[in-house]
């Protein structure tokens, strides 16, 4: 993915601009710790399947960006209430429904 297309995801995809996203289970594990389990709101970014999940109190958020089909590059705001994704998680793998490696998991049912 371009770094111009990337930036502009990162900056417009705040929990603010989510609100167009439809209601879903969602999981986030950041170093061990679960950041979110609850109903959130799961919007997608791009057609290539890029998305975010947000919780519905907007304390923290993650986007998947697609790199190719099975893996992307994640992010997530990592101070509570923080509007835009600044805190890299790495290239994610998906499985089933989530996205993960070593330090996070990122899911959405």
């Amino acid at each position: 993915m371009k770094p111009v297309l990337i930036a502009a995801l990162l900056t417009l995809a705040s929990p603010g601009w989510a609100q167009s996203g439809r209601p879903a289970d969602c999981l986030l594990v950041v170093m061990g710790q679960e950041v979110m389990r609850e109903t959130c709101l799961f919007t997608p970014l791009a057609d290539d399947g890029s998305f975010m999940i947000s919780s519905m109190n907007g304390k923290f958020f993650a986007q998947v960006l697609i790199d190719r089909p099975g893996q992307g590059t994640a992010y997530w705001n990592e101070i509570p209430y923080a509007n835009h994704a600044h805190s890299p998680l790495g290239t994610v793998q998906r499985e089933e429904a989530c996205w993960v490696n070593q330090s996070a998991s990122i899911c959405a049912w």
